[in-house]
């Protein structure tokens, strides 16, 4: 959606119905992106019902940069195939179960619709985050969460981030697993501004940033004590530097 926005605007001096044509585009696809998935799949009947986690479907998120995107293979594996149906096998019934198996007997991918989205220039490695050190935050970083007045609030995010497993992806992305349709829960997912929240939350971020680099943040330390060192988090238990969370490349190439 964002690409179709940006083309409608180099194309405004280029005649306003070559402008009306690609904004009708880019409302329609805006409206209709949380209602057009091929299958009508329920998180909430797959992973609150089911009980399935996450990362079952979702498994190259605490091994590779993208979560990714389940193969077929995945759901005709619960499912079956149409000569071999396992579960809610019942076409009359469960016909979006027999939509997954036409896409393996035809051998094409299910063409989801992307919700969750960020831009090219941007750099979200997942499994760094599944993986992550939840003890590199603040002690302070989530007492603040008030789970029945804004449980979407920084602490309350924070809070979900350090409770790790599934709970790391309802940080980011909600509670998912009581959605039947995806949709966003924070309009600024995925903003400069909604990430640097959390990374503010690292123990040294903020005491650090005045140094502006990771490698000014290096030479700082190397003059001050050990004991300030693992008090801010500039070195992490294997003796290493931490990067500095805050730097442009962090999260940019």
């Amino acid at each position: 959606m964002r690409r179709l926005i940006f083309a409608a605007k180099a194309v405004l001096f280029m005649g306003g119905g070559i402008l009306t044509m690609i904004l009708s585009v880019g409302i329609a696809t805006s409206v209709s992106a949380q209602e057009s998935q091929p299958i009508n799949f329920s998180h909430k009947l797959h992973a609150t019902n089911d009980n399935i986690p996450c990362q079952y479907c979702h498994s190259y998120a605490r091994r590779s940069y993208s979560s990714g995107v389940p193969p077929v293979s995945v759901c005709v594996g619960c499912h079956g195939t149409n000569e071999m149906p396992l579960v809610r096998a019942d076409k009359a019934q469960y016909p979006e179960a027999d939509k997954a198996r036409g896409y393996w007997a035809r051998q094409e991918p299910i063409p989801w619709v992307k919700i969750h989205d960020i831009p090219d220039f941007v750099r979200f490695p997942h499994k760094k985050h599944i993986n992550a050190d939840a003890n590199r935050f603040r002690d302070d970083a989530d007492t603040a969460c008030d789970m029945q007045k804004d449980d979407r609030s920084l602490a309350c995010r924070v809070g979900y981030f350090k409770k790790g497993d599934d709970d790391r992806c309802v940080a980011c992305h909600g509670n998912v697993k009581a959605m039947d349709v995806v949709q966003m829960v924070d309009a600024d997912f995925g903003k400069m501004g909604w990430c640097l929240q959390c990374h503010l939350q690292v123990k040294g971020a903020k005491e650090r940033k005045s140094a502006l680099t990771t490698l000014g943040g290096w030479f700082n330390a190397k003059e001050e004590d050990i004991e300030r060192a693992a008090k801010i988090g500039l070195k992490n238990p294997k003796g290493y530097h931490n990067p500095n969370l805050t730097d442009c490349y962090t999260c940019h190439y």
